[in-house]
């Protein structure tokens, strides 16, 4: 291989990256917000300092360790041979498959009044792709609340799309002007609702909430039979809220289901099963025609084998094992967590009052947000106090799920110096 010469390099210099760069390439760029805020964190800590962690969204430990269910690490460890190392079947393990579906809709399965499918995806992401890839016209919005997770916009980009938002907070109108405005210049809507625990503010409709929320997309759908409506629910942090299954009982209510309504919900293990880097979720597909399901499976295999050609098979296996053979010792070990959790909440949120800062209202998960109109200088703020969080739109994110109970009160020191309270 010949080296570059010195007159070479120096040309290189002045080399236009846009003539091997598509156009749309030459758009992305720069570090994601959450991972860069980690990443200050980690320095502070190679630098000896007494650091506190609150960017990334994985649930540690009081001494900074992982939390890990056991019980899924002993099954991902006695799995054997080809289930350890072969392919998993394009659509995912047909075992592991029912088991999303009950995943998404607990013991409210069978009141549902619709067919059922599921597709295996690399966690939540992947269904969260697969879902804009296909029931999204390209060049079209999206519809988001105005408060969302901040890979939402990278998923769009990547496949054409940007977003249409409407008020976290509101009376529901809101969503119904919103949808209206879609249906009007486009063909098909597709909603992303990330509920319960929302990533980043850790709210959860109620259940009147769930009700007119589904309630718009019905009306919306009936009032324009010939437009296509897809609402998915990211159900990414179900399982560590009160109510994990409010959904599948809001769903389970319905009486007369439009055929141009499908719901969707985005199945990730990450968090529930402690297996972040497994890559491990699915798709699951509700709609009363099992025909159109049927079409629908085809459609995403397709996009699934020219993306991420097959799931990973060895958690698929394993999941599938604990549910059927020893699902009360995964279910005591991810109450443990959920009460630590919860102890975590009831402890920054009343650090908080101590010192005048007010969160938006809070309820389940791994987060709390704090509006405010500098986000980026309010977390420089708490990096010199060594506290580190995440900057968005709109303000901080707080990831209570990685900071010790006995820590709130320095986080919550921290943010009143930073917003002057």
């Amino acid at each position: 291989m010949q080296s570059i010469s010195g007159d070479e390099s120096l040309h290189l210099e002045f080399f236009d990256s846009s003539s091997l760069l598509n156009p749309a390439a030459t758009k992305k760029g720069g570090d994601d917000p959450i991972f860069a805020w980690f990443k200050k964190y980690l320095n502070a800590k190679e630098e000896g300092k007494d650091a506190i962690n609150g960017t990334l969204g994985s649930l540690l430990l009081d001494d900074g360790e992982l939390a890990l269910n056991q019980v899924v690490m002993d099954s991902l460890r006695n799995q054997q041979g080809y289930d350890m190392a072969g392919y998993a079947p394009l659509r995912g393990i047909p075992s592991f498959r029912k088991l999303a579906i009950d995943l998404a809709l607990g013991p409210h399965r069978d009141d549902i009044p619709a067919e059922m499918m599921s597709m295996t995806t690399p966690g939540g992401c992947g269904a969260l792709y697969a879902s804009a890839r296909n029931f999204a016209d390209p060049g079209s919005k999206v519809l988001l609340r105005d408060l969302h997770w901040s890979p939402y916009q990278t998923i769009l980009a990547e496949n054409g799309l940007s977003s249409h938002t409407y008020p976290l907070w509101g009376s529901g109108l809101e969503l119904a002007v919103a949808l209206e405005e879609l249906v009007s210049t486009q063909s098909r809507v597709l909603s992303w609702l990330n509920d319960p625990a929302h990533n980043p503010t850790g709210l959860t409709l109620t259940s009147e909430e769930r009700k007119q929320t589904l309630n718009c997309f019905i009306a919306s759908a009936r009032s324009n039979p010939s437009i296509g409506h897809t609402l998915l629910i990211d159900a990414a942090y179900h399982l560590y809220a009160s109510e994990p299954f409010g959904w599948a009982q809001t769903l389970s209510q319905v009486e007369e289901w439009p055929h141009n309504l499908l719901i969707l919900f985005a199945i990730s293990c990450s968090k529930s099963h402690t297996i972040y880097g497994l890559r491990t979720g699915a798709l699951v597909c509700l709609h009363p025609s099992e025909e159109f399901l049927s079409r629908v499976e085809g459609v995403l295999l397709h996009t699934g084998r020219g993306t991420w050609s097959a799931p990973p098979r060895l958690p698929q296996i394993a999941l599938a094992e604990i549910h059927a053979q020893m699902k009360d010792e995964w279910e005591d070990q991810k109450d443990t967590l959920k009460a630590l959790l919860k102890r975590r909440r009831v402890a920054f949120n009343s650090a908080l009052e101590q010192v005048g800062v007010r969160p938006l209202p809070n309820h389940d998960g791994y987060f709390a947000f704090i509006e405010c109109k500098d986000p980026v200088a309010v977390c420089e703020s708490c990096a010199e106090e060594n506290v580190f969080l995440v900057p968005l739109s709109g303000g901080i994110r707080v990831g209570i799920c990685a900071i010790p109970a006995s820590r709130m009160k320095r986080v919550a020191s921290a943010l009143a110096n930073a917003l002057g309270e």
